[in-house]
């Protein structure tokens, strides 16, 4: 059962990680005054690629939870490219959000692999 609990926590801060990058990234989009660019068309550009793992992180399919850690890469090279000017706290979300769910990814099949011995 060690590896069931490990899962549950991991999946909490995922989860909350989730919600804060989301929320990190609208609200830096309000910080930078645009010229003639919609806010909603620069929230659109930035949250959408996340969004659509949404539905992975609600049901925990793996593989798209492991697609949404390759794409975080590219959000963390953006976000590390931009620490002077915005600080480190959105690498530092990214990161977090990138660590447990790699970690709830290996987790959940450690689990399974237990559960299955258990019954043997």
């Amino acid at each position: 059962m060690l590896y069931q609990q490990k899962r549950k926590y991991s999946r909490a801060v995922s989860v909350g990680a989730y919600i804060a990058l989301l929320a990190y990234l609208v609200i830096s989009s309000f910080s930078h005054p645009l010229d003639g660019t919609s806010y909603v068309v620069i929230i659109g550009i930035k949250c959408f690629p996340l969004l659509g793992f949404a539905l992975a992180m609600y049901k925990q399919h793996l593989r798209q939870m492991a697609w949404m850690c390759f794409v975080l890469l590219i959000y963390f090279t953006i976000a590390v490219m931009y620490v002077p000017v915005t600080g480190p706290l959105g690498a530092f979300i990214i990161t977090l959000l990138y660590t447990s769910s790699m970690l709830h990814i290996r987790w959940h099949n450690r689990a399974g692999e237990e559960a299955a011995a258990s019954l043997n």
